[in-house]
């Protein structure tokens, strides 16, 4: 069993869409306060709620490789930053089930990087049909989001689904961009628990 795990950022498709995003018509001020999260935090300051993100970040990827079997820089692609890191248990086993943490941004930098990376103009260009029906997908945003993550959030979900995926949709109560990751550490925290019963299903 294999879950994707996507958490919300910016839709940049292609010319194969259905119809044309609504953040081509956004101003840049409009543009800069929906995709930029620090905006729309609503307990920390902005500047405050990122380097919290980032502290705690580095906490848990220093315990978790020290604690555990993982294999880091592992490359998907041809470029220097297309590498990702794998975090095993102890026991390993062939039918072990594991989840890839897809985030959906930050691609405001460039538009060209932005649309090779955006999972939908991917699924859009991928096979009509899943390679690995059993492998689910779960679509994460928080409450306080902006409406512009929301809407691609919800998109997303809607053409995984069209295009035979098994798919699930979730908006987290009461969390803003940066607090969806904070508590993952923690058992009883309801992603955590969404994304253990997502893996642990029957397919």
């Amino acid at each position: 069993m294999c879950v994707w795990w996507y958490k919300a950022g910016m839709d940049v498709s292609g010319g194969n869409h259905r119809h044309e995003a609504p953040w081509k018509r956004m101003s840049k001020e409009e543009l800069d306060n929906q995709y930029s999260p620090s905006r729309w935090v609503v307990r920390l300051g902005a500047e405050e709620a990122m380097r919290t993100y980032s502290q705690i970040g580095n906490e848990v990827t220093k315990r978790a490789r020290a604690t555990g079997r993982s294999l880091l820089n592992v490359p998907y692609g041809d470029g220097d930053g297309e590498k990702l890191d794998i975090y095993l248990p102890e026991a390993v086993s062939e039918a072990m089930p594991f989840l890839v943490f897809f985030h959906g941004g930050y691609w405001q930098s460039g538009r060209e990087d932005a649309q090779r990376n955006s999972p939908l103009w991917q699924l859009e260009t991928a096979p009509t049909q899943p390679a690995d029906p059993a492998c689910r997908i779960l679509v994460t945003v928080g409450q306080h989001d902006s409406p512009e993550f929301h809407r691609q959030s919800r998109e997303f979900y809607q053409t995984l689904c069209q295009g035979g995926w098994k798919a699930s949709f979730e908006e987290l109560h009461d969390m803003d961009h940066f607090e969806i990751l904070w508590n993952l550490t923690q058992e009883d925290y309801v992603l955590t628990q969404i994304i253990l019963k997502t893996i642990f299903q029957e397919s």
